[in-house]
């Protein structure tokens, strides 16, 4: 499969960096992040009305609770999005004012995982893994660069991480503990050989779809990391993809400006169908308790 995707326009907004689309099935909507235009966005798939929330930090990774609240994984924590404004709900450890949060992704047990990058270029690997776990925040992993393409497969045995600068390129796989919410035997998945590996999801038939940023593409692995197909897209910096629409079979790709100036479709937020489906993402339910004294 190797082919030029067939594209509907959702919109056409022109994100500095969009990202991160999660698929809202009881509101039957797309959300999605422009991370540098410090917005939040929704596209309700019926009318195709789309609405924004500003934000007073730059927002990484969206995913919804139990109760189909938003929560926000931006700025150097976790934030709950309510009527327009945002409650923290835990910050990472040392949490320092030059990074932010990145790529994020929830697990079966209901934990938010997500990112930290540098909000400037480093030489030095200071991004690293987070889980959000009952309130507490556990580092899982550090020594990244770009951390991206967090992603857990739908029988909950296989987690997905990448790292996106030029220098790495490269997607590991981890067996991964459900119930203890640890990873083991990091494995090389699979190193890109065009663009660079940014966000990810994993469709019901467990392969791994990534969107290749520089390379316009949509790239499809099997269980063991190999290329089995690609989707040429109109925007050549595709950043996070994500199975939406009722049935889940319509792949929603965000995309960004920065850097792809003068393309028709740069920073849109596209759609097209793949003759796959997802799987229902879970939510998030390890959650601080809310204090009522």
């Amino acid at each position: 499969m190797n082919a030029a995707a067939e594209v509907t326009v959702l919109h056409a907004g022109a994100d500095i960096v969009g990202e991160s689309p999660l698929w809202d099935a009881d509101r039957n909507a797309v959300w999605w992040v422009d991370i540098a235009g410090r917005a939040i966005r929704c596209r309700d798939f019926a009318s195709g009305a789309v609405t924004n929330v500003e934000t007073p930090f730059m927002p990484g990774a969206l995913a919804l609770d139990s109760e189909g609240g938003v929560i926000v994984a931006g700025g150097t924590g976790w934030h709950r999005l309510v009527d327009g404004s945002f409650d923290m709900l835990a910050e990472v450890p040392g949490a320092s004012a030059d990074m932010r949060m990145n790529d994020g992704t929830v697990d079966p047990a209901g934990r938010f995982w997500a990112g930290t990058v540098p909000l400037k270029p480093s030489e030095v690997p200071r991004g690293a893994l987070y889980r959000l776990d009952a309130g507490h925040v556990f580092e899982a992993l550090n020594g990244l660069r770009t951390q991206n393409g967090t992603a857990v497969s739908p029988d909950g045995r296989t987690f997905y991480l990448a790292d996106s600068h030029p220098d790495v390129r490269t997607i590991w796989a981890f067996d991964f503990d459900v119930e203890g919410g640890t990873l083991r035997n990091r494995r090389v998945f699979h190193r890109t050989t065009r663009g660079r590996p940014d966000g990810a999801a994993v469709d019901s038939e467990n392969c791994y779809w990534f969107a290749a940023i520089d390379a316009g593409q949509i790239v499809r692995l099997d269980p063991r990391g190999r290329e089995i197909g690609a989707i040429s897209l109109p925007v050549s910096r595709p950043t996070n993809l994500a199975f939406c629409g009722p049935d889940l079979s319509t792949l929603v790709v965000t995309s960004m400006s920065t850097g792809a100036e003068g393309e028709a479709l740069v920073g849109s937020l596209l759609a097209f169908d793949v003759g796959v489906k997802g799987w229902p993402q879970p939510p998030v339910t390890s959650l601080p308790v809310p204090d009522t004294r």
